[in-house]
């Protein structure tokens, strides 16, 4: 079973939003943040990844539609 690009549009949303603070807060205390550049780099991916895979690509109004989408998969 292929997985929705909803749920692959949220976690590459979650994963971008959580590294990109890891990333602030290691540049704060001026260290290399090797693990949140690598989390960047994979959330990348994975909007490169929906974007080739929906047809007329991906607009920003798909992404609060995805996490509406995957909640009422969760709740239904």
């Amino acid at each position: 079973m292929p997985v929705s690009a909803d749920i692959v549009l949220v976690i590459a949303t979650v994963v971008a939003v959580l590294s990109l603070s890891s990333i602030i807060s290691a540049w704060t205390v001026r260290r290399w943040p090797v693990v949140a550049m690598i989390s960047a780099a994979i959330a990348v991916g994975l909007f490169v990844s929906v974007h080739l895979d929906m047809d007329g690509g991906l607009k920003p109004t798909d992404i609060p539609d995805a996490f509406i989408a995957v909640a009422a998969r969760i709740l239904n």
